[in-house]
């Protein structure tokens, strides 16, 4: 089921690229990794286990500001939500 999905997906970037299989699935790992890492770093951010110049210097400054509004929104609407239950 997974190869019938992903055939026509590998077929196309590959004609889309001029790129062999292995070439594209090299990338595609390297950004889904690349993807993960991100994900992991904002989690470690977010719980407190990574300190904010690290995660800057992971993230970047527009990431990371974009993950302290959206955290900071979050705690807005719970405190909005308890105080009007």
């Amino acid at each position: 089921m997974i190869q019938s999905v992903l055939a026509p997906k590998l077929a196309f970037v590959m004609t889309q690229r001029g790129l062999d299989e292995t070439t594209i699935l090299a990338l595609a790992i390297s950004k889904g990794m690349q993807l993960l890492y991100q994900e992991a770093i904002t989690e470690a951010y977010l719980l407190g286990q990574l300190p904010r110049e690290q995660a800057l210097t992971e993230l970047g400054a527009d990431t990371l500001a974009q993950v302290d509004y959206q955290r900071d929104a979050l705690t807005r609407d719970v405190e909005w939500g308890l105080a009007n239950d």
